[in-house]
């Protein structure tokens, strides 16, 4: 840390000797006061069909829910330089009469402007994010290859909980930058930094938990920049009785080289660095350590548009970040629809209906130590680019043809993992994928105007040899979608959807305690297959409004667990208007 202020210093000398311009963006608008939001009514009709040769006589076969709501968001500007913005939401559950089933919430609400022309900051509700390993919202399972009639149900969930498109964590703090542009030598310096509260007080067992993450990055020129990034996750002593504190600092550098040509286009990116997890004030729980490093190459050639790109990377065991592991799901929630079938009430398990729609399952906290996840979904990279314990390689390839009709994708990866778990072998992950979309918005005049079609494959296996003390692992997921998307008058268009997941084998998963250390395993085994087909129509009134209507067929069949095998029908009607 010395060495890093030291140059910090240095760097700070130098600037009071060059010439440098201030950055001047500021919040452009004429407008004093502006209205935006979002409205939304949607309408679900669930039918639970279960293959048993006994009826169930206890679970309500039909469900109907849904729901109208709108979001007002008045932002007020009292000067150039700054903005206040709040946001309300009035929602009414279907089934709510004069007011009964109406809620009011406040959904967002901030302040931000520039000082001086030169230092941006914002307080309140911010949306912020760093790098993959330091502050990183990875997307849930299934997310990118998802249809489209399927993800729009996905769209709904992601902007209920503040899930965007560019992988941001919605936070409560503060947070501020600006940049020092140079004449020579260097482009500019850009700081950025952030401190939000991630849990409160109970002011007995829990204490204030704080999240401040840092960024200094350096553009020498447009081929060349590099960068500092801090991420900590930290107990405020003194704001419960709790006297045990954790903390979990992360520290990372990262740079980038761009280079191109008429012909040719290359680019190279590498981030390395170490947390260190500790729990202060208790001498029995040992600190953990971590480093991880990647690097990344690509290489295009523009006049085929044929990319290739290859990663390595290492990261350990015990390396741990928060900010970037922290998964959307909480996969040890129940569902709320149907959350137990059959006579006898068994708990029905987490499928991939429940991972497009239930809200309840959403999380929305920074977590300190790695959630559970679903080996049967994702066991390769559950937590995303950070996912600790792995090692190995990556090759990715894409094409994408001259007037962007055709888009190829494929993706190759081999990784095992730094060290074993329960065992010194280390088990062994490989992944293959590949994507095809075509895209097509004139067609034709008297037909079709506009057309897409994306079909997407995926397969994973997990594999680790067996013992006499031991079971080996052998374990596979196999993921297929299709998704059509035809223009038969104008706007509107017909949808039509197919994903199946398909899993079987054997594995361990570790069982932790209150500190994330592994102290037992216990043997997970599947063998089942979930499919979902749609059909639908989507009117589309503009370029941020529509009504969609679609009838969704979903099965799970399970040949381990015969209360698992059942169907719903959903039909769903779902309109969406954003000003």
């Amino acid at each position: 840390m010395k060495n890093w202020f030291i140059t910090f210093s240095i760097l700070c000398f130098g600037i009071s000797v060059a010439k440098l311009d201030a950055q001047t963006k500021q919040i452009v608008s004429t407008k004093k006061f502006n209205i935006t939001g979002l409205a939304r009514g949607n309408f679900y009709a669930d039918r639970l069909n279960q293959s048993s040769e006994i009826t169930d006589s206890v679970t309500i076969p039909k469900l109907n829910s849904g729901h109208i709501l709108s979001d007002l968001a008045f932002s007020i500007r009292p000067s150039k330089s700054m903005e206040v913005l709040a946001m309300a939401r009035i929602r009414n559950d279907y089934g709510g009469f004069w007011g009964s089933g109406v809620t009011f919430d406040i959904r967002q609400m901030y302040v931000k402007g520039v000082i001086g022309g030169i230092v941006r900051y914002q307080l309140g509700d911010i949306n912020d994010r760093m790098t993959k390993y330091t502050l990183w919202n990875q997307d849930q399972e299934f997310l990118q290859t998802t249809p489209t009639i399927f993800k729009q149900q996905f769209d709904v969930l992601n902007y209920d909980h503040f899930y965007n498109f560019n992988n941001s964590w919605r936070q409560q703090g503060a947070a501020t930058e600006f940049a020092l542009v140079f004449k020579k030598f260097i482009k500019e310096i850009q700081f950025h930094g952030v401190a939000t509260r991630v849990k409160a007080s109970d002011n007995i067992a829990n204490n204030d938990r704080i999240f401040s993450g840092a960024n200094i990055q350096l553009v020498q020129s447009k081929f060349f920049s590099f960068g500092f990034n801090y991420a900590g996750l930290s107990d405020i002593d003194g704001t419960s009785k709790n006297k045990e504190l954790f903390r979990n600092p992360v520290l990372t550098g990262n740079a980038s080289f761009t280079w191109s040509n008429s012909n040719w286009e290359t680019f190279a990116q590498t981030e390395f660095g170490k947390s260190k997890t500790l729990i202060l004030n208790n001498d029995i729980v040992p600190s953990k350590n971590g480093k991880f490093w990647e690097v990344e190459g690509t290489i295009k050639q523009k006049k085929t548009g044929i990319r290739i790109s290859g990663i390595v990377k290492r990261i350990d065991s015990e390396f741990l970040s928060p900010g970037a592991q922290t998964k959307r799901i909480l996969f040890q929630q129940l569902p709320i629809a149907y959350n137990r079938i059959g006579n006898e009430q068994v708990i029905r398990p987490l499928t991939i209906l429940d991972l497009m729609r239930e809200s309840s399952l959403c999380n929305m906290q920074l977590q300190a130590y790695l959630m559970d996840f679903s080996p049967k979904y994702d066991n390769i990279t559950p937590y995303g680019d950070a996912t600790p314990n792995r090692q190995g390689s990556i090759i990715k390839s894409d094409w994408v043809s001259k007037n962007k009709i055709w888009v190829v994708k494929a993706e190759q990866l081999n990784l095992q993992e730094v060290r074993g778990e329960g065992t010194i072998l280390p088990r062994k992950f490989n992944r293959t994928s590949a994507s095809l979309s075509y895209s097509n918005d004139k067609i034709s005049e008297k037909w079709a105007k506009r057309i897409h079609v994306a079909v997407s494959y995926r397969m994973d296996q997990t594999k680790r040899d067996g013992t006499e003390f031991y079971r080996g692992v052998d374990l596979s997921t196999n993921v297929m979608g299709l998704g059509v998307e035809i223009e038969i008058l104008k706007n509107l268009d017909i949808l039509f959807g197919y994903q199946e997941v398909k899993y079987s084998g054997f594995d361990y998963t570790a069982k932790r305690d209150a500190y994330a250390f592994i102290y037992n395993f216990s043997e997970y085994q599947v063998d089942g297959k979930e499919t979902m087909i749609a059909g639908g129509l989507r009117y589309r009134f503009g370029e941020k409004s529509f009504l969609s209507a679609q009838w969704n067929k979903f099965n799970v069949s399970d040949k381990l667990i015969g209360t698992s095998n059942y169907k719903v029908n959903q039909f769903m009607l779902l309109y969406q208007m954003s000003f």
